[in-house]
């Protein structure tokens, strides 16, 4: 029957994708794995710069955008995959009287870049677990996030910081590092139901429920380029995911930003960037079904067709669990280790190691492909495995159990309830995530860092 197994790939594929998206974060709480990243980069962490609002910034720079965005979007339609063209008219264009409506002017620039055109990008910082903010610095969540939910955030965490405030650059890019999880990528697509969705020009969104919140950033934060040719043709719509874009685009506006003397808006956007790359490195994000082959695949789609769902049901119900157990844990485990001010836990040793930085010192286009997602997709099928050992049936396997449905999820626990050596074997495998996560943070970084590109420039060793 060769025309039946494209269609029953499709079907499965389609299916599993839609549900798999409202876990379309990678990392619980990036701030959590930056701050122990740049550690490595010793007296650069600890510089300082100048907050600013992105109304200063757009204001003075409204002259210098234009062909920035021009030669970012040529960029964008030359190199990235399947990438759809922005429409002409949502180019940004500097107000002719020199001026222009701070929000009006935020709302062009969001735009251009074909963000959510909602984001309110307010001045604030957030501090590490067990760090207390001050009851009147807190910032209220409405004023960061078009979501209703802080999920994996506490809300005493966020702290509001004025404008020309001093700022260490390592909480600035750590706290930008999260913030695309705030709302940046949600309701782009025409079939999203919002106004700027209709006229962005993406089109239907590719995969996952444009009804759920995260659902519509899938695409934009999940890259999977390691796939069968067979899961291609029969799931062509797999290959229409843009961090690459994104990645490209933040770092771009970061060179911009220092090159023109805002460095706060430098750090600011390479943290943006650094979140999708940390995205990469996580192996539900580079890889549809980890632990699934496509023979069983096809076998779950026949079966399925032929009135027996079971088998998919709980292929569905798998994936959608191992990627929230995955992230949960991971969360809880390293939220503890901070608020416990345990610098030797695994997790965070990790970050910080640099053993492997030689390997992809500044980031460049090529290597999200042929570096970054290509090691996470080889370390999909392993992890997803080991989840099932070091994890009871009921949370990774029971088709009934709906992990998205329970409140106050803490993995970490009940990881420790398997045999030692279960709970040592999980806690490499993501410690080795980790690594990578360090690796490639520091890679984005010293690829946007102006100190780092000017004594790259003249030879000077790197520290």
């Amino acid at each position: 029957m060769p025309s039946l197994k494209p269609r029953c790939l499709w079907l499965t594929v389609a299916v599993f994708v839609t549900l798999q998206s409202p876990a379309a974060r990678a990392w619980s709480n990036h701030t959590l794995c930056t701050w122990q990243a740049t550690t490595p980069l010793g007296h650069w962490g600890e510089r300082t710069v100048t907050a600013e609002t992105l109304a200063d910034f757009l204001t003075k720079e409204a002259d210098r955008l234009p062909k920035m965005l021009a030669d970012e979007e040529q960029w964008a339609q030359a190199t990235v995959p399947f990438y759809p063209p922005r429409p002409a008219a949502l180019a940004f264009q500097a107000p002719h009287d020199g001026g222009g409506d701070a929000s009006a002017l935020k709302r062009a620039f969001l735009q251009a870049i074909r963000a959510n055109a909602d984001m309110p990008l307010a001045l604030y910082l957030q501090r590490p677990p067990g760090t207390a903010v001050a009851p009147e610095r807190v910032v209220p969540w409405p004023s960061l996030s078009i979501l209703k939910s802080m999920s994996d955030l506490d809300a005493n965490s966020l702290e509001r910081i004025d404008d020309g405030a001093t700022v260490r650059v390592a909480d600035v890019v750590a706290t930008a590092s999260n913030e695309p999880d705030y709302g940046l990528d949600i309701g782009l697509w025409q079939d999203n139901g919002t106004q700027f969705g209709a006229l962005y020009g993406y089109g239907p969104q590719p995969f996952g429920n444009p009804r759920l919140d995260y659902g519509s950033q899938a695409p934009f934060h999940m890259g999977f380029y390691h796939e069968s040719g067979i899961v291609y043709r029969a799931a062509p719509y797999l290959q229409h995911t843009y961090p690459e874009a994104r990645i490209h685009l933040y770092m771009t506006l970061s060179r911009f930003a220092f090159a023109q003397g805002h460095a706060y808006w430098g750090w600011r956007f390479a943290g943006w960037a650094v979140h999708y790359v940390q995205d990469l490195a996580q192996p539900y994000h580079a890889r549809v079904l980890p632990g699934v082959n496509v023979t069983r695949m096809l076998l779950t789609s026949v079966l399925d067709m032929a009135g027996v769902h079971g088998p998919k049901t709980a292929a569905l119900n798998r994936v959608t669990n191992r990627h929230t157990v995955l992230e949960n844990y991971q969360y809880r485990h390293m939220a503890a280790a901070y608020r416990q001010g345990a610098l030797t836990d695994p997790l965070l040793v990790a970050l910080r190691d640099t053993t492997d930085d030689p390997s992809l010192p500044r980031l460049q286009p090529a290597a999200l492909r042929t570096i970054v997602t290509a090691q996470s997709a080889d370390a999909a099928d392993a992890l997803d495995g080991q989840l099932e050992r070091s994890f009871s049936a009921h949370y990774v396997t029971d088709p009934d159990t709906d992990l998205a449905a329970v409140p106050d999820l803490d993995m970490d626990s009940i990881a420790r309830q398997a045999p030692v050596v279960e709970q040592e074997r999980l806690s490499a495998l993501v410690a080795a995530r980790m690594r990578q996560v360090g690796r490639d943070t520091r890679a984005v970084l010293r690829a946007v860092d102006p100190q780092e590109t000017a004594e790259a420039a003249a030879g000077a060793p790197r520290p």
